[in-house]
């Protein structure tokens, strides 16, 4: 009988180039580094306390994530917002996190509905402070507790990982006061639907709401050819 081989658990933990990566993410996002600054391997190295080879990594992963360009030459820098970007990743948000609605609303049991209407009362003060770190990550929480109610580890990784690129379009939409105030009076349609736990108003609702984003912000953002 032929033996198993036995493989050991990794530890949980985060390496190195996860940590340069998230590091640089959040400064990208933020703007603390700005669209088209250069990012030069051996200066993010010094700068980081780290080896180049994970900056090079991370730089790597950074890229496939849309917030890092590398040119012919191979010289990297942080990529340009562009309408055509934007409307893209909005569009591919709103066929994937519709149909995570669809399938979680209808899954959904009492104790993560509570969760929700909890979450909501937290979105609208942090809407009303303009805190917008935390209101975009509790805006993640809120959405994905209906999202995983589906089971669909898969769906809902990526409607994640789509919510996290588009993080500085996030925060364009989040610019102003009325905005916020926009952005968290539609939530409550999404929990009413989840309440009912009516899938196909849940879709509607969040596809209305990437709608909204996409008509008060994608006219004011450059296009990739620099026409209007």
């Amino acid at each position: 009988m032929e033996e198993t081989a036995v493989i050991p658990v990794l530890a949980e933990r985060e390496s190195v180039e996860q940590r340069v990566a998230s590091t640089l993410r959040g400064l990208i996002v933020t703007g603390q580094l700005p669209e088209g600054t250069p990012l030069v391997h051996r200066d993010l190295a010094r700068r980081l306390g780290v080896s180049p080879t994970p900056v090079r990594v991370s730089l790597t992963q950074l890229e496939r994530e849309g917030l890092v360009e590398v040119g012919a030459t191979g010289r990297a820098t942080v990529s340009r917002v562009s309408r055509e970007d934007f409307e893209e990743i909005y569009a591919a948000r709103s066929g994937l996190e519709g149909l995570a609605a669809r399938v979680g609303a209808v899954a959904l049991g009492d104790r993560e509905v509570a969760t929700m209407r909890r979450i909501l009362v937290e979105l609208r003060k942090l809407a009303r402070a303009e805190d917008v770190d935390a209101y975009l990550e509790r805006r993640w929480t809120f959405h994905a507790t209906c999202y995983r109610a589906s089971g669909r580890r898969r769906l809902v990784d990526e409607v994640e990982r789509l919510f996290r690129r588009s993080e500085r379009y996030n925060r364009l939409v989040l610019s102003t006061a009325t905005r916020f105030r926009e952005s968290v009076a539609r939530y409550g349609t999404f929990l009413e639907a989840c309440e009912a736990r009516d899938g196909a108003a849940a879709e509607r609702a969040v596809q209305a709401s990437i709608r909204w984003a996409v008509d008060r912000v994608g006219p004011l953002l450059p296009t990739e050819s620099g026409a209007e």
